[in-house]
């Protein structure tokens, strides 16, 4: 796991104030991925934006980060060695800490497939994003996530995967 502060040109460690509460506005962001140069991308995006960022390599070390530092949202990739992913989404949804069952997770993924798509919010993504991101779809998602009424975008629901798949199948030659 590595930290980075909200400079970019200088990651340090991010300490937990004495109260255990971020400042006003700045978020606790976990960066799941197992390319470490993906990891600092997103990690000097979100620290410039404000966000506090921590890192894992791999699934395993995303459950032990989120059951030992507060978290506010995940950002996980899904194709991980260890554990991947997706089995880290189940697993967090099992937890029996009610508020770390329900973090919001933000699935990244290279496969944009309906299927996959369906498969990451059955598992319990709260969102998915797929790779590369698009900085603002990215920045906007994160903030919809952390609001006070967060959920999965109105076009990545099943039942509007269900419609786009029932409607390229009608539109296939």
């Amino acid at each position: 796991m590595t930290s980075h502060s909200d400079k970019p040109s200088k990651p340090a460690p991010y300490q937990v104030p004495l109260d255990g509460r971020p400042e006003p506005n700045q978020f606790r962001v976990l960066i799941a991925d197992d390319q470490a140069a993906n990891r600092l991308i997103l990690s000097r995006l979100l620290n410039m934006t404000g966000y506090l960022t921590f890192e894992a390599s791999d699934g395993q070390q995303a459950l032990d980060c989120i059951t030992s530092r507060a978290t506010d949202l995940v950002i996980m990739d899904i194709e991980m060695p260890n554990m991947n992913g997706l089995e880290a989404i189940r697993q967090i949804r099992h937890l029996p800490d009610p508020r770390l069952a329900s973090l919001p997770i933000l699935a990244a993924t290279g496969n944009p497939q309906a299927e996959t798509q369906r498969e990451l919010l059955d598992a319990g993504a709260s969102d998915f994003l797929t790779k590369p991101f698009d900085t603002r779809v990215l920045l906007k998602t994160i903030a919809r996530l952390l609001s006070p009424s967060p959920g999965p975008s109105p076009a990545f629901t099943s039942d509007s995967l269900r419609i786009k798949q029932s409607q390229s199948v009608k539109n296939s030659p």
